[in-house]
């Protein structure tokens, strides 16, 4: 949970500006398909309106992309990627090509002058920030030229001819349209990479807690397993010890084996009932349900090594008290708010329970400074952090924002009037204690 304020700062922003390329199948499509949409107009324009166009340039120009083409995908295989930079290259090319073919129909008075948008766009949505950045800026220059110099369309006489006026709104047009649409693909695709990645350390993040879960379900079975074996041993080295004679060496090494077979009992005997799960983990996983109260409680236990006190307040009947499934996913999720709140309170953390029939409230609170109004609103997003230097990525308040919006609820931030901050969290009630923890 960020707190202080102050300027931002994204750690994602490395990530979005270290786009991943594209892949070349994909680039070689859309230049496949602009060939045929140049070739196609070139032949409507001469077989059906007669226009006396530079077919030689027009068609070196036209070919050339499609050899290109045909070089690019014989030497690299169609699914491979292309970093950001032959991306780059590529998309450079057909801004060129573009250009070139303009230049000898008409510049900026042909209407196929809209293009030049593609390019831009396909980079702003898959390539990296600077690489749209050149890639706009080589469009606006080439638009400029094509504003002065072009080969004009060989009309008839009694064609409207366009004026200078009319050219200078085309290329505003498209120079507003160039900086608009990148700039939208750019923010829309960044924030969707955003969200992708905070995904993706979330998913980590949760599947690392599943493991240990099955860990420690693997050394509870295997401490089970060997208490058998075990209490053998404790039996059988105890009778030798008194069997043989006292102060000689055997009496010794059965003494010692003796001892050496009850640490490892007790071991086994910890692994088997840990002091934070015993009182409410039941021994089969399907029946892993436990009251409210005892939830938060055997989530607490985990980070009062801090030296935070945990004060769990209920509101409600306690002959009622809801009883919810113990998921990882609950834990992690609401470990990441306790864990936050523990960080910045002063001295304690509150936790206020409220049920009725319909509804389950958890109200987590702290003293501390409380959350910055510059973020307040923005809390539940992905890399929303201000603690610089301190290692945090902002993503545990994101992390917990979905898992508790996949267990039904509802999580919302605020600050007290008094200080501190409140982090609420509302569930349906039909919703948390659902029969079949394992259903949709």
């Amino acid at each position: 949970m960020t707190r202080q304020p102050g300027s931002l700062e994204d750690p994602s922003d490395a990530i979005n500006q270290a786009a991943p390329g594209m892949r070349l199948e994909t680039l070689v499509y859309i230049r496949w398909l602009a060939v045929l949409g140049q070739a196609l107009t070139v032949v409507i324009v001469l077989a059906f309106f007669g226009y006396n166009l530079p077919l030689l340039p027009v068609a070196l120009l036209i070919s050339a992309s499609a050899i290109l083409n045909l070089l690019v995908s014989f030497s690299r295989k169609p699914s491979a990627r292309l970093p950001n930079r032959g991306a780059i290259l590529y998309l450079f090319y057909d801004i060129l090509q573009l250009a070139g073919l303009l230049y000898f129909t008409g510049g900026l008075t042909n209407p196929f002058s809209v293009l030049f948008l593609v390019p831009v766009t396909i980079s702003a949505t898959n390539l990296s920030r600077q690489g749209t950045f050149f890639l706009g800026l080589v469009t606006l220059v080439c638009i400029s030229i094509l504003a002065l110099f072009f080969e004009p369309l060989p009309l008839p006489a009694s064609s409207l001819v366009l004026s200078d006026t009319y050219i200078l709104a085309i290329w505003t047009a498209l120079v507003l349209g160039t900086a608009f649409l990148s700039g939208y693909a750019w923010l829309i695709a960044a924030d969707s990479r955003k969200m992708t990645d905070a995904l993706t350390v979330a998913r980590a993040e949760l599947a690392r807690e599943q493991q240990l879960s099955a860990v420690g379900g693997i050394a509870a079975a295997a401490a089970h397993e060997l208490g058998t074996p075990l209490n053998t041993i404790l039996l059988v080295s105890e009778e030798l010890a008194q069997a043989l004679p006292p102060g000689s060496d055997a009496a010794d090494d059965a003494a010692l084996l003796h001892n050496q077979a009850k640490k490892c009992a007790e071991v086994l005997a910890q692994l088997s009932k840990g002091p934070e799960t015993e009182r409410f983990i039941q021994g089969t996983a399907h029946h892993n349900f436990v009251a409210l109260d005892n939830l938060f409680t055997l989530i607490t236990e985990k980070y009062k090594e801090g030296g935070k006190e945990f004060i769990i307040q209920t509101e409600g009947d306690m002959s009622d008290i809801p009883r919810l499934y113990l998921s990882p996913e609950l834990r992690h999720g609401l470990g990441n708010l306790l864990s936050n709140a523990a960080e910045f309170a002063a001295s304690k953390v509150t936790i206020d329970l409220y049920w009725n029939e319909s509804l389950v409230r958890v109200e987590i609170s702290d003293a501390g400074p409380g959350i910055s109004e510059e973020i307040l609103s923005r809390l539940g997003e992905p890399y929303m952090s201000s603690r610089r230097g301190k290692g945090g990525m902002g993503l545990g308040v994101f992390i917990a924002d979905m898992l508790i919006k996949r267990s039904g609820g509802e999580l919302s931030f605020s600050n007290r009037a008094g200080g501190g901050a409140v982090a609420e969290i509302l569930w349906s009630r039909q919703r948390l204690e659902k029969s079949d923890p394992f259903s949709n």
